[in-house]
């Protein structure tokens, strides 16, 4: 996983799960400038409302996936 990786997903479903913010703050310290950046910007999107906790759950055989969001 990477820092581009898990704000597309983040964004694009607008879910972000408890082990995706464990991963950020474990790996902090390796990322690039611009890598902070992305991170930085997750916090601001979870603080205004705009992502919430939650967790992604397999649907299908074709690897599709559902987002339910905690709150």
């Amino acid at each position: 996983m990477t820092v581009s990786q898990l704000h597309q997903q983040a964004m694009a479903s607008g879910v972000i799960s408890f082990e995706e913010i464990h991963w950020l703050a474990r790996h902090r310290d390796a990322f690039t400038p611009q890598e902070r950046q992305l991170a930085v910007g997750l916090i601001r999107f979870i603080q205004q409302g705009v992502l919430n906790f939650g967790c992604r759950l397999a649907c299908g055989q074709d690897g599709s996936t559902a987002e339910a969001a905690v709150g």
